[in-house]
């Protein structure tokens, strides 16, 4: 049997293995085949004329493609859309555009072509896609209602601040997050006062007390009415980012250079001095006993940052005590100890205020001159080279405070305040005064 052209293309256009509709520029349907209206569910016959919005009217997305492109006139291949089968199963369609020309290159209509690809695509609900998407946030996300009831806790959440067992959703926040007061007191603040916040900074612990900043917003929840109905806090652990302060590098410096040349001028008195051996065995157990309790009270200052400027001064007093007596005990037999009086004062130079860097300076001169007299320094010679070393020790001193102060002003950091003192060679006594904003905020 032959058949003519038009016949051959009928033919063609129903078996083709995708869906197909032809719309001309005012979007009126001029055909469609039968794998389109099965694929879109059609139980009625389409008319040729018919506006594509009455045909597709349960397809709204695909009426917008067609009206869009009739507008538009510019053709499109490889997109998808979602819609619904006739039994109300969601469809992932592809689709393509083009539009049709006559023989004088004018545009007359559309053409769309089309497939069911949702075997091809893995399609999840709304509910799913987001549960999936806040499980796989980089920050953290804790969910609370207005009472202050978790609703939910993403696992980036329960990473970074080490929540081991599930929290029930409904749980007061202030047992489920019981390890972690400032997170849930950032959450019952918001609940209260309902003001959203960015670019916050609180600290807590993990279990086994290392120290975390987070870095945190507040948003507020609210339903389709515009009332209020919870609260999420989305944070992240930025420990790493946060620099030590300006007075922590300076102590750093402090405890890498001058304690071992503290140590240095010890031993070395010890092996090449020509003090007593009654003298060197208690030089010996000072030493020892030094090193042991820096290292026990930097540990604890580390620990318990409120403890700190306690444990400063206490250092303070005790190793001026001790470096007093090594100096006394080996400095007779080995001129170079006076450095020791020289470390003290340029140590707190670093972080000290010019008054207390002053103070220091001139005291732990006076213990070197008390002790050049208690050991008998006789004629002018001899109290010249002490007077100079007195002098040495405030002018290296106030020199270095001026160069540490410079530097904190370049960066921003102000005027030099009160030290929380960690070196092994602070000696000086802490002199009393009132502590600065800068050394409360740190204490804190």
């Amino acid at each position: 049997m032959t058949m003519d052209n038009q016949q051959f293309l009928n033919v063609a256009f129903k078996n083709l293995p995708g869906g197909l509709i032809l719309v001309d520029l005012r979007g009126r349907v001029r055909a469609i085949n039968e794998t389109a209206e099965l694929l879109l569910g059609l139980t009625g016959k389409v008319t040729a004329g018919d506006h594509c919005r009455s045909c597709f009217d349960s397809h709204p997305k695909i009426v917008k493609v067609l009206q869009d492109t009739c507008t538009n006139q510019t053709g499109c291949s490889r997109q998808e859309l979602t819609t619904q089968r006739p039994d109300g199963e969601k469809m992932v369609v592809g689709y393509s555009t083009v539009i049709m020309k006559n023989e004088a290159g004018d545009p007359i209509g559309v053409a769309m072509s089309f497939q069911d690809i949702t075997r091809l695509i893995p399609l999840m609900d709304s509910e799913q896609f987001l549960n999936i998407a806040l499980k796989n946030m980089p920050g953290g996300l804790v969910f609370v209602d207005v009472q202050g009831r978790v609703r939910g806790v993403n696992e980036m959440a329960r990473r970074i601040l080490e929540l081991k067992e599930d929290i029930e959703p409904g749980t007061e926040c202030h047992k489920a997050l019981v390890n972690h007061p400032h997170v849930y007191k950032v959450l019952l603040a918001t609940c209260e006062s309902l003001k959203a916040v960015n670019r916050q900074e609180i600290t807590t612990r993990k279990p086994d007390g290392e120290k975390v900043t987070l870095g945190y917003g507040t948003l507020i929840l609210k339903n389709a009415q515009g009332k209020p109905i919870g609260v999420g806090m989305t944070f992240q652990d930025i420990t790493r980012y946060i620099p030590l302060p300006l007075k922590a590098e300076f102590i750093r410096i402090v405890d890498r250079f001058f304690t071992p040349f503290a140590l240095s001028l010890v031993i070395s008195s010890l092996y090449l001095g020509f003090a007593e051996p009654r003298a060197k065995w208690i030089s010996v157990g000072l030493v020892v006993f030094l090193g042991i309790f820096n290292e026990i009270s930097a540990y604890i200052a580390k620990k318990h940052m409120e403890w700190a400027v306690t444990v400063g001064n206490t250092r303070i007093v005790t190793n001026f005590i001790a470096n007093v007596a090594l100096v006394y005990l080996l400095g007779t037999f080995w001129g170079p100890m006076w450095l020791l009086f020289v470390l003290t004062p340029v140590a707190t130079a670093l972080y000290a205020s010019w008054t207390r860097t002053f103070v220091t300076a001139a005291i732990s001169s006076a213990a070197l001159l008390g002790i050049y007299y208690s050991r008998g320094l006789e004629g002018t010679v001899g109290w010249g080279q002490a007077s100079l070393h007195a002098a040495f020790i405030v002018f290296i001193s106030l020199f270095v405070n001026s160069i540490a102060r410079l530097v904190m002003q370049m960066k921003g950091a102000g005027t030099a305040v009160k030290p929380i003192s960690k070196t092994i060679i602070e000696t000086a006594p802490a002199i009393p005064s009132t502590p600065t904003l800068q050394e409360r905020k740190l204490a804190a």
